[in-house]
């Protein structure tokens, strides 16, 4: 073996190992809630007094927020990550389904998983309440849609902190206009005199192509003046020149940011 060999040979096992070591870093916990369970990654210890959630964007899944786990594991906190209706563990062919669809279909089914997967989570808050002092949800792009929607739910979350989302579920990107369906004014734009005092970290990008940073940056003009008893509980941070796939020091630093929020609000 020459010494160039050795040294790709030397490579590969140092990578194997640190898959090996990053799986090592996760764990599975079945959640088990009234009428269904829910498989969670986990990473950190379980026994902490509180508790992340981490929700995953569409055709994504739970394992492909491990960085994620990982980084709220390494500064301290325990974090969940859960599988969205009809994505990874819980793929059931419906998702074939959603990419043959097209314009107000398809956005109406995006919007019922979304809506789904708020009503699953706000029951899994409420179940971890029982052990954990603080939840807090984060959520990526579809996930922080689905973040927004925990907005109007009773037991919400100790905070919510969506990325790359939007708060207004209607539809204003498509050719033909049809009259507003009721499911599209369910967004917490919708209602925001329901929102003070949610704590709130919200993250857009810019130069989104995929979410409009348009309406989640409205929506925190119009929160300022309902927060003035409480600014403390509201940010939002926006990055002006990320697309949806964020620039790297934008992204580190949108989390870095919510870590310390994280820290701030004693997770």
């Amino acid at each position: 073996m020459t010494g160039k060999e050795y040294i790709t040979s030397l490579q590969r096992i140092v990578i194997k190992c640190l898959i090996y070591l990053e799986a090592a870093m996760t764990f599975t916990q079945t959640f088990n809630l009234p009428g269904f369970d829910l498989q969670g990654l986990c990473a950190g210890n379980p026994e902490h007094h509180s508790v992340v959630i981490v929700l995953h964007g569409l055709e994504c899944y739970k394992e492909k927020q491990r960085a994620e786990l990982e980084r709220l594991s390494a500064a301290g906190f325990f974090a969940v990550a859960l599988d969205a209706p009809h994505h990874g563990e819980r793929t059931d062919g419906t998702l074939d389904i959603f990419r043959r669809l097209s314009g107000l279909e398809r956005y109406h089914f995006l919007l019922a998983s979304v809506l789904q997967h708020a009503s699953e989570v706000a029951g899994l808050v409420a179940e971890l309440r029982k052990k954990y002092a603080k939840v807090a949800v984060m959520g990526i792009s579809m996930g922080g849609h689905t973040v927004f929607a925990l907005l109007r739910y009773a037991n919400r979350p100790d905070l919510l902190a969506p990325f790359l989302a939007t708060p207004d579920f209607r539809t204003r990107d498509l050719d033909v206009r049809l009259p507003v369906s009721p499911v599209e004014t369910t967004g917490p734009a919708d209602h925001i005199a329901e929102v003070f005092p949610a704590p709130l970290f919200m993250v857009t990008a810019g130069s989104d192509s995929v979410v409009s940073p348009v309406a989640a940056r409205a929506f925190y003009q119009r929160l300022l003046p309902l927060y003035v008893s409480g600014p403390e509980l509201l940010e939002y941070h926006e990055y002006p020149e990320s697309d949806h796939l964020m620039k790297p020091e934008d992204w580190y630093d949108a989390w870095n940011r919510f870590l310390a929020r994280l820290r701030r609000d004693g997770f």
